[in-house]
């Protein structure tokens, strides 16, 4: 099972709500919809877009191996 480090990595940078996420990704000019970023961020979707985890990269500043991870 994959699941993702959102909300760590959040938090290590003192992101301290989605929405505020969501602010700083429009403050890039890039688009995520606010179900897709609470969907993710509650390790609750089963697909997501490569445009979704590099936006998502490149707003956090991390590798995309920092992100998700695979439990087994």
């Amino acid at each position: 099972m994959i699941k993702n480090r959102l909300a760590i990595i959040m938090a290590e940078k003192d992101i301290k709500s989605v929405s505020e996420l969501q602010r700083m990704i429009k403050d890039e000019g890039l688009t995520i919809s606010r179900r897709t970023l609470d969907k993710f961020y509650n390790n609750q979707n089963n697909n997501i877009s490569y445009d979704t985890l590099e936006t998502l990269c490149t707003v956090l500043e991390c590798e995309l191996h920092d992100l998700l991870v695979l439990k087994k």
